[in-house]
């Protein structure tokens, strides 16, 4: 097998095309950080109770009853598992990279790939927003913050009020927030990956368990600085959804 400069296999450096297909948007991007590749992971594993209870790396951003804690059921919390927890209609409570951290923030860049990747679970899918990706970090005080009109750019994947169906999320300097319907739905109290892939071109595509389930080319924000979050907001329910996230992935091209 062919030894990439740091003298260690290409395969550990990137990842290989996968034999049964899915996950193509990993193929032959980083797997660990590289003078090719910037490359995040975050198991949350770390967790700082002294500050507000954000996993390490993160600030939280917390409505009245929302909460963001480790899980800690056996069977479930063991590979490094957070909550995102609302007590009522209307909380809810969410993540977004700290800045000077070790989290962030990043860009996407015309002629540099890009993928963001997320292991989430939520046990109701239709009274439940829950949104993941990368938005503009100014005036955010709410969860919801990070994906309505409250950003002025934003590149998101998830489910809004009302529906399972994964959507996907898009906005640049504030032209209006583009929401576009997937072909994939969430299914409650189901683990799922979702992604987020920007072709370097003009393209970003979602994936879910590693199958494409939509494209879109409308307001992309491109060399824009951009903070990672994941957003979990009770919609229309009695409140008291349970949110995980298993981690946190993202790979970019330098």
């Amino acid at each position: 097998m062919a030894m990439n400069g740091m003298g260690v296999t290409e395969t550990i450096v990137h990842a290989p095309r996968s034999a049964a297909a899915g996950y193509v948007y990993r193929n032959t991007m980083g797997m660990v950080p590289s003078a090719e590749f910037a490359v995040f992971f975050d198991d949350f594993l770390g967790f700082n109770a002294a500050t507000s209870y954000a996993p390490a790396g993160w600030t939280t951003i917390l409505s009245s009853g929302g909460t963001v804690l480790p899980v800690v059921t056996a069977g479930l919390g063991n590979t490094g598992v957070i909550s995102l927890f609302d007590a009522t209609a209307d909380e809810g409570a969410a993540i977004l990279a700290a800045s000077a951290a070790a989290v962030g923030p990043v860009q996407l860049t015309v002629g540099k790939r890009a993928y963001m990747e997320f292991r989430v679970y939520a046990n109701d899918v239709t009274d439940n927003i829950f949104m993941m990706g990368l938005t503009k970090a100014t005036d955010i005080t709410l969860p919801q913050d990070m994906y309505d009109t409250s950003t002025d750019d934003l590149l998101a994947i998830g489910i809004l009020d009302g529906s399972a169906t994964i959507r996907i999320l898009t906005d640049t300097v504030n032209a209006g927030i583009t929401n576009a319907a997937t072909t994939g739905t969430m299914v409650a109290a189901t683990w799922t990956t979702l992604a987020i892939a920007w072709d370097g071109i003009a393209t970003a595509r979602a994936y879910q368990d590693g199958a494409e389930i939509a494209s879109t080319t409308t307001t992309i924000p491109t060399g824009v600085t951009l903070t990672p979050f994941v957003s979990a907001v009770n919609g229309n329910g009695a409140g008291g959804n349970l949110n995980y996230v298993d981690y946190v992935r993202y790979a970019i091209e330098r």
